[in-house]
């Protein structure tokens, strides 16, 4: 096994992720999905569509990423380095045919993934995640000792000090498809504990942390959202990204949000995001404020095992804050709230108290703190209050049990992140045909409420005004083509919507 010792050097902010991938002959079974009369989908079928989606964040996020894949071969058909998105469509397509085949060898694999991610006499350091749903059958050279004294065959390497030799920073996630209680029926669960037990061993000897997790997936959801959580930060609890939408879903979740702009009554959540908060930043603006980030933590709720790597880490108090919120401890973030009082900015703080009362149902005090947190980021400056608005308002939305504004809010927010990285202009284009759509919420206002004689001149008001953003949606589908799938979904979208407003 040959050490790269000449990996990508980690710039600061820049994460290191490997993904090592099962493509042995099983890999080809259906999975089925938690929705009921889903269809269901072959688990590298599954697979791929989340590393789809994955490089699509790497190539935005400037972070580094590479693939390992396995049957009882070992190959890299991503070597760890930037993913450029001029190169995403070749990558893409050398992936869509990966084709599985044969037994794994597991074991050996991981080795190779470590190799990547090795940074000479600094260890290995970097994003390890396993997908695989068999058992090793296949490896050469490397083992995992059945018990500490045990004895490895004649010739094998044992895989814990390898992956994890002295001065490493490594996250490990392992990803189990299938019933692991069975042979043949999933992952092999006993070993693959028995791996993890030996890696939290061998870092508490080092001195080292020991983030190393173990989730079986038995649905096709479950595997699509536990590979993407292992590598992108995603956004509030149930989100589904443009990407994941399907023609028939984009176009019932753009009726939804239309609903939100035609009953202002029932939606007054609506109102607070004007025009103003869905314009970008502008560059260069000397109005900083550097709270945007930090109050983004938004992570999927779940066990300890699908929460994000180093939250503390990256984000300091307001990671363990977050820590403590996915793991269901309530009390002690709120707890950990109080005590960063000085160090969280007023609206991140009182934000995630709105959030940690209403996830422990204490709905009189979520709404205080939320309350709180709309007038102090009215005094933001305007150039930074689009993402927040969005967030607390989103957080209202849930609170009201206001689905219609809930998808609109989240539909705007998950196009702008979509967007992070592309070209400026394209995403200020999407912002201001957003913009433009929640301005139709007036003149359709006007049709409700005009008498008799006013209710002619009030329609031909609000159609003049449709037809005004149809015309430059059309421009932007001319202009905007090639932008992508986030592009085209936000378009769709925006499209259907305007034709629930006519």
């Amino acid at each position: 096994m040959l050490r790269d010792t000449s990996a990508p050097e980690p710039s600061p902010g820049r994460e290191r992720s490997v993904l090592v991938l099962d493509l042995s002959k099983s890999m080809l079974a259906p999975l089925p999905d938690a929705v009921p009369d889903a269809p269901e989908r072959q688990k590298i079928e599954v697979a791929r569509t989340a590393v789809f989606r994955i490089l699509q964040d790497a190539s935005t996020s400037g972070n580094l990423f590479g693939l390992v894949t396995f049957t009882e071969t070992v190959r890299v058909p991503v070597p760890l380095g930037e993913i450029h998105k001029e190169n995403l469509p070749y990558i893409e397509n050398l992936i869509s045919m990966l084709a599985p085949s044969g037994r794994s060898a597991i074991w050996d694999a991981l080795a190779v993934g470590a190799d990547l991610l090795r940074m000479g006499t600094d260890g290995v350091r970097g994003n390890l995640v396993l997908v695989t749903d068999g058992w090793d059958n296949a490896s050469q050279r490397f083992d995992v000792r059945s018990a500490p004294s045990a004895q490895l065959p004649n010739g094998r390497v044992d895989l814990v000090p390898y992956v994890l030799p002295a001065n490493s920073r490594l996250t490990f996630r392992l990803i189990g498809i299938g019933n692991g209680a069975e042979r043949d029926k999933g992952v092999d669960a006993g070993s693959m504990n028995q791996f993890i037990g030996q890696l939290n061993e061998r870092a508490v000897q080092l001195g080292v942390p020991a983030p190393f997790s173990f989730q079986e997936v038995t649905t096709g959801s479950a595997l699509f959202a536990q590979m993407v959580h292992a590598f992108v930060d995603v956004g509030y609890e149930g989100d589904q990204s443009i990407e994941e939408l399907h023609p028939e879903e984009l176009a019932r979740h753009a009726a939804s949000a239309a609903r939100a702009l035609k009953e202002p009554q029932q939606h007054a959540t609506v109102a607070r995001i004007h025009s103003g908060t869905l314009a970008a930043p502008k560059p260069g603006s000397e109005e900083s404020y550097q709270e945007v980030a930090d109050i983004e933590v938004d992570v999927v709720a779940g066990t300890p095992a699908s929460t994000p790597a180093y939250l503390r880490e990256r984000y300091g108090p307001l990671g363990e804050i977050v820590e403590a919120y996915v793991n269901g401890q309530y009390d002690r973030a709120l707890e950990l709230l109080q005590r960063s009082q000085a160090v969280l900015p007023p609206v991140t703080r009182l934000y995630w108290e709105a959030r940690v009362q209403f996830a422990r149902r204490a709905i009189v005090e979520a709404a205080r703190a939320l309350l709180q947190a709309w007038a102090e980021a009215e005094r933001l400056p305007e150039s930074s209050q689009a993402p927040i608005v969005r967030r607390l308002a989103l957080l209202q939305a849930r609170m009201q049990n206001d689905k219609e504004t809930e998808t609109l809010v989240k539909f705007i927010d998950n196009t702008e992140h979509g967007l992070n990285g592309s070209d400026p202009e394209t995403r200020k284009r999407l912002m201001e045909l957003f913009a433009k759509l929640m301005e139709l919420r007036g003149t359709y206002q006007l049709t409700r409420l005009a008498g008799e004689e006013d209710l002619q001149d009030a329609a031909l008001k609000h159609e003049a005004a449709v037809e005004e953003v149809f015309g430059l949606l059309q421009d932007a589908r001319l202009e905007l083509g090639a932008g992508g799938a986030v592009v085209e979904g936000a378009l769709d979208f925006i499209e259907i919507c305007l034709a629930e407003m006519r």
